[in-house]
């Protein structure tokens, strides 16, 4: 039989919910938002943007086994959450470096803005990063240039922590293909190499140009609105964003009225599995920078060896490739090399945690590895028994690292490589 074109596909829906306390809301959240929270139930990961002072009514029906954290109502939240079917394994909040406008242009100031990625298992060893976004508003010329900060901002973190995966970016960007002072093209979806969905399936895969809106009560779906869909495959998982769909009526009350002061978008994400490649969840702290050597690993080809830096606890860790070594973490600790044997690589790969002091989050502080010729390889130091292992399958090698750090490690995982 022919094999088939997808193994599976899923819904994502990104919603402006317009939760702000309703003396300054733009929208009637108390009246509807207690209306939105059954209809969330119909998609299977859903990013809303703006749930500040009615997350209990949001929530109050939703029906997903997964979900981020409430962050808080104004002014302490950024008005994020996701919500999943699928296992929800990391979630982290970044706040913009630049924002403008305190009270008028936009208000941003008022909130601490910005992304919240969290990583979702699709299939068991297969990963997709969200990203979930609500950039700086307004067009004034300090809001643009704030706009284009958290655009770069947002680059770099996918760049680092995304490196080879599966992405997936749907939420408020604030942002215009038509509008002059946006820089979002270029500066995310060419560097990352993400694709629009709106621009694919609704506009024949070519942008607007530079000038007026499009606006959506003239054109329909091929109204502009500031809320996007981006996306992009992995080493191992094939994506697709097959359908756009900009919801003009779903979202409405008895009478027809909208239930936010936006318009929720959607698509149909179709996937296809690669099994040369399986990742794993990470285990330590929430500090650190992400990063991931899923970009680097070869196919077909082992590593020749392994690096890792330690003292009391693990400060970085790296393979070499043929294509060369990749490390990650700091420059502390005493440096240790293992160079393989020929056809010799690691099938297991214990990590325990535990804190700096009492103020620090857990780190990563010892690492025991054992390969398929029974060589162990110790590093760092055992405080307790808060440990994982990881066991590579049958027919894979564990021959690279995704997790988070910076003068140390703070969070592990590995990547499996098929034999």
């Amino acid at each position: 039989a022919a094999e088939p074109a997808v193994d599976g596909s899923f819904t994502i829906l990104s919603y402006n919910v317009g939760g702000l306390p309703a003396i300054i809301s733009s929208s009637s959240p108390a009246e509807y938002t207690h209306q939105i929270s059954p209809k969330l139930n119909k998609y299977d990961i859903v990013n809303v943007q703006e749930d500040f002072g009615y997350n209990d009514e949001l929530t109050s029906a939703i029906q997903f086994p997964y979900k981020t954290d409430f962050s808080g109502n104004v002014p302490f939240g950024d008005g994020l959450m996701t919500f999943s079917k699928f296992p929800l394994c990391v979630s982290t909040r970044v706040a913009w470096k630049d924002t403008h406008g305190f009270i008028t242009d936009g208000a941003d100031q008022m909130i601490p803005k910005g992304f919240l990625y969290s990583s979702i298992e699709i299939k068991p060893g297969y990963f997709i990063d969200i990203y979930n976004l609500h950039t700086d508003a307004d067009t004034d010329e300090g809001s643009l240039a704030a706009r284009r900060s958290n655009m770069a901002q947002l680059a770099e973190y996918i760049n680092n922590r995304s490196a080879g995966k599966a992405v997936i970016v749907f939420g408020d960007t604030n942002s215009r293909y038509t509008r002059e002072g946006d820089n979002f093209d270029e500066t995310v979806l060419i560097p990352c190499n993400l694709k629009d969905a709106w621009i694919q399936n609704v506009m024949g895969g070519v942008a607007p140009v530079k000038g007026d809106s499009l606006m959506v009560d003239q054109l329909g779906q091929k109204g502009e609105v500031v809320d996007k869909i981006w996306f992009r495959s992995g080493r191992n998982i094939d994506i697709n964003a097959a359908t756009f769909e900009l919801l003009q009526t779903e979202f409405t009350d008895a009478n027809g009225n909208q239930l936010s002061d936006h318009y929720p978008i959607t698509s149909r994400i179709d996937y296809k599995l690669k099994d040369t490649f399986l990742t794993t969840d990470t285990f330590g702290g929430s500090g650190g920078q992400g990063f991931s050597f899923l970009d680097k690993v070869s196919e077909n080809k082992l590593p020749l060896s392994i690096t890792i830096a330690s003292g009391d606890r693990i400060d970085k860790v790296g393979f070499t490739y043929e294509t060369g070594p990749v490390f990650a973490g700091g420059n502390g600790g005493k440096e240790e090399t293992y160079i393989f044997k020929e056809g010799e690589y690691i099938t297991s790969m214990t990590v325990c945690k535990a804190t700096k002091n009492f103020t620090s989050s857990n780190r990563v502080s010892y690492i025991k590895i054992v390969t398929n010729f029974g060589t162990e390889i110790t590093a760092g130091r055992e405080y307790n028994n808060d440990a994982t292992v990881f066991n590579a399958p049958e027919g894979y090698a564990i021959t690279g690292f995704i997790g988070s750090a910076e003068d140390e490690i703070d969070r592990l995982g590995c990547i499996y490589q098929k034999l």
